[in-house]
């Protein structure tokens, strides 16, 4: 039997994130599209807004932070967002819009935060609910039909979610849940969702949710597979990373004691839950403007149409803008470039973390290997001949099979089509 000989030139990576991203591609065009739009946000390199940079000076966000920090070694990321997510209810459950050239928007938010098992994700979130006096929450679902029965009580309410990839994969897996995967789409589109039955008839014409899963980073991937990620359901939610500060550490704080604390944070929070709400939040010009200059910058450096994946998140800025908005307790009507700018920071951190979470599946590997099909594309062209599997195979090492280098000479020359 005689052995495969491997060139200097032939690639020897790991092929198993690759198979996944791969038979994702081969279902839809949309996953193909979706498989290229990351790895152009991959290759973007923009500074992220990490921890402070993101907080407003003197707001109730800095002295939950500054609490954090101080008696605790819970990364930062944590008590933030939880923040952000309850102000993002508080907005939504007051009837509160954004209005933006016409349309209107609910200003809530979807986020998955992922930290290190034992990083305090449950007590970081719990205890920024009790300092703003947050009890009712949107009920756990047990199956589609509960759910739909309690969004049309709780609706526009706020749903907290501790082991969220658990959560995600059992819609995949358990068939009680399979209909809830498409109740979820709709709650994010805001489109009608009814529900009948011989006993009873549900339907809430404009659904809404605040949403906030948390998760353990290091068993994610396990729970969410590459297909979900791609196909447009994984990239509903903004995702977090939160990382342990190593100048922080569990042997510096044995207990949490955020007592000494509460008071600054109650003050705060009494500034927020003075500030009076609107009906409507109209978007600025300034707003507008500031929005459009940093979706340029943040435009994947290759210059393609931007999809779903990079718009969806871009359009998350609206909605933290609002949020910002009352966090710098301004009592106006209007989001201001300045609201625009502190939402831009945010969103430029949820694609620097989406990056990271990318490379988790294997797409740093896909990019690799990617790179080196167009190379030798583009040899076996300079030569007058049209380049087929058989020549993949036989010149990279990571690709073994005819099905898997069709894949990869459908997302060149699709990502080529997309380009002229």
């Amino acid at each position: 039997m005689s052995r495969r000989k491997h060139s200097p030139n032939q690639l020897m990576l790991p092929i198993p994130g690759i198979d996944q991203l791969l038979n994702a591609s081969r279902k839809s065009k949309e996953a193909r599209d979706n498989i290229r739009a990351m790895l152009r946000v991959r290759k973007s390199r923009h500074t992220a807004w990490r921890g402070m940079q993101v907080v407003p000076p003197n707001s109730f966000l800095e002295a939950v932070t500054d609490a954090f920090r101080r008696n605790t070694d819970i990364p930062l990321e944590l008590p933030l967002v939880a923040v952000l997510t309850i102000i993002s209810g508080r907005l939504l459950k007051a009837g509160c819009r954004i209005e933006l050239r016409g349309q209107i928007i609910k200003p809530s938010l979807w986020t998955v935060a992922l930290a290190p098992s034992g990083s305090g994700k449950t007590f970081a979130t719990q205890e920024v609910l009790k300092i703003a006096g947050v009890s009712h929450r949107f009920p756990e679902p047990a199956s589609a039909a509960k759910f739909v029965h309690d969004l049309a009580e709780h609706n526009n309410g706020l749903w907290i979610r501790d082991e969220f990839g658990q959560f995600l994969r059992s819609l995949e897996q358990q068939p009680h849940l399979a209909e809830l995967r498409d109740y979820l789409l709709r709650l994010y589109d805001g489109q009608p969702i009814s529900r009948r039955t011989k006993a009873d008839s549900v339907c809430i014409p404009e659904p809404a949710l605040t949403v906030l899963g948390a998760t353990v980073l290091e068993s994610f991937k396990n729970c969410l597979s590459a297909e979900s990620l791609v196909d447009g359901f994984a990239q509903r939610f903004n995702f977090l990373i939160a990382d342990a500060d190593p100048s922080r550490t569990a042997v510096q704080f044995p207990l949490y004691d955020l007592s000494s604390c509460q008071d600054r944070m109650h003050k705060a929070w009494v500034e927020i839950a003075n500030t009076p709400l609107h009906p409507i939040y109209r978007t600025s010009d300034g707003a507008v403007g500031a929005f459009k200059s940093a979706f340029k910058e943040l435009l994947p450096a290759e210059g393609a149409l931007p999809l779903s994946f990079f718009r969806r998140l871009m359009f998350s800025a609206f909605r933290y803008a609002a949020v910002f908005h009352i966090l710098l307790e301004d009592q106006g009507e209007e989001l201001t470039a300045t609201d625009m700018a502190w939402a831009v920071r945010m969103v430029d951190l949820h694609l620097e973390d989406a990056r990271r979470l990318l490379d988790d599946y294997g797409l740093g590997d896909l990019e690799r290997v990617l790179r080196r099909v167009e190379q030798v594309k583009k040899q076996i062209e300079s030569e007058g001949r049209q380049c087929k599997p058989r020549d993949l195979i036989r010149r990279i090492s990571s690709i073994r099979t005819a099905e898997q280098a069709r894949s990869f000479l459908a997302l060149v020359s699709e990502d080529k089509k997309s380009k002229s």
